[in-house]
């Protein structure tokens, strides 16, 4: 006669991919996502210290704008026009030195350090784009 109790049960057979377990292929994901995250953090970190800070003294060359805005004897519609296009062209030379690898500061923020000021950079290039605006319209 059999001793039924002496028999082991058998277990459900474990799943398994390629010889590992579910829960080794989890541990393995787990790490190679980590990997993947870390070199991706380390690359823009990286990125932004190559980034060159730069000061423009914004308020300098608006306040030589609006001066000669009021001196020019223009009509105030023509003055709104002609201040938006001004702001838009600032904002479009602030925009090209970001992209440039550039991190633009006002340079009435910043209060120590020595940091190149792009200020006459920033105001010939506002003047070209005024200028190209003024001849597209001609």
């Amino acid at each position: 006669m059999e001793n039924i109790s002496a028999t082991t049960a058998t277990e459900a057979p474990t799943r398994r991919f390629g010889g590992y377990s579910a829960t080794t292929l989890a541990a393995f994901a787990t790490v190679l996502a980590a990997g993947l995250w870390s070199g991706w953090a380390t690359d823009k970190l990286l990125d932004l210290q190559k980034r060159e800070v730069v000061t423009v003294e914004l308020s300098a060359i608006m306040n030589d704008f609006v001066e000669a805005e009021a001196r020019s004897g223009r009509s105030p519609e023509d003055m709104k026009r002609r201040v938006e296009q001004y702001l838009a062209a600032i904002q479009a030379s602030v925009e090209t030195l970001g992209r440039e690898g550039r991190t633009v500061l006002v340079a009435e923020a910043v209060v120590a350090g020595s940091t190149p000021d792009l200020t006459d950079a920033v105001r010939a290039d506002v003047g070209k784009r005024m200028e190209s605006r003024a001849d597209a319209k001609r």
